[in-house]
């Protein structure tokens, strides 16, 4: 498919409140090799909220986001495809409800008249968008790359550690593993970095439970780029899947 440009907007349901709605506008530019990429985020309606509210709720005073830059040719490909296997409806913003999402997308092409609506299968944009989004966060230094150690003792002398790294700018997942003084690195598909982290996040973990320090006890146990490790002895969907890493 030969791509202009290809522009997202999305905001949250109106009956969404701050400070969880938000508002974004991407532009993005098919380049040699590269996919231009022009970012506003914004979360609006926090002026009158207290700081320490936010923070409780996992936010900051200034989670607004201004980016223009490029991604490498893995993200060109995936939006050109998304672009490409797009099927829009017509919007009309009258007709959404306080509990509808809003979403326009505008495709231009050479020599084609231009489409824009909301697609259909909006949850397919969604997730991809999202993760778009987490690539941006790296870019920007907001975020590092999405971290997890997996331990899995049987004894002091037999413990057997998965690390998993993914970058969400270059959308690799390189996984480190090691075993009774054996090491191995390799590089995964990238699909597998949602079915990964479908399953860690599925369990509420009690952060009254963690440890602070890298456990030595038999068992199963997590740590998601922090100094917090869970014991996940019990969640089996969760071993199985690191285990199958």
């Amino acid at each position: 498919m030969s791509l202009k440009t290809l522009q997202i907007r999305y905001q949250t349901a109106r009956s969404l409140p701050a400070p969880y709605a938000y508002f974004y506008t991407l532009a993005l530019t098919p380049l040699v090799g590269e996919l231009g990429v022009e970012l506003t985020l914004v979360y609006p309606d926090r002026d009158d909220m207290d700081e320490e509210e936010l923070l409780a709720d996992g936010f900051t005073p200034d989670d607004d986001l201004t980016w223009a830059g490029r991604l490498p040719q893995t993200w060109r490909q995936t939006m050109l495809t998304l672009a490409d296997k797009a099927r829009l409806k017509p919007v009309d913003e009258d007709q959404l409800s306080e509990d509808d999402e809003f979403w326009s997308v505008r495709i231009e092409t050479p020599n084609v008249p231009t489409r824009q609506g909301r697609p259909q299968h909006a949850d397919d944009w969604q997730y991809v968008v999202q993760e778009l989004i987490q690539a941006i966060y790296e870019r920007a230094g907001r975020e590092r790359p999405f971290e997890l150690t997996y331990l899995k003792i049987r004894s002091p002398a037999d413990v057997q550690e998965t690390r998993l790294t993914a970058s969400f700018a270059s959308r690799t997942v390189q996984v480190f593993t090691s075993h009774n003084e054996q090491e191995r690195t390799r590089t995964l598909p990238w699909p597998t970095l949602q079915r990964v982290m479908s399953a860690v996040y599925a369990p509420d973990y009690d952060p009254e439970k963690a440890r602070h320090k890298r456990p030595r006890e038999a068992g199963h146990w997590l740590s998601l780029g922090t100094d917090e490790w869970y014991d996940i002895s019990d969640f089996s969907d969760v071993t199985s899947v690191l285990q199958a890493v």
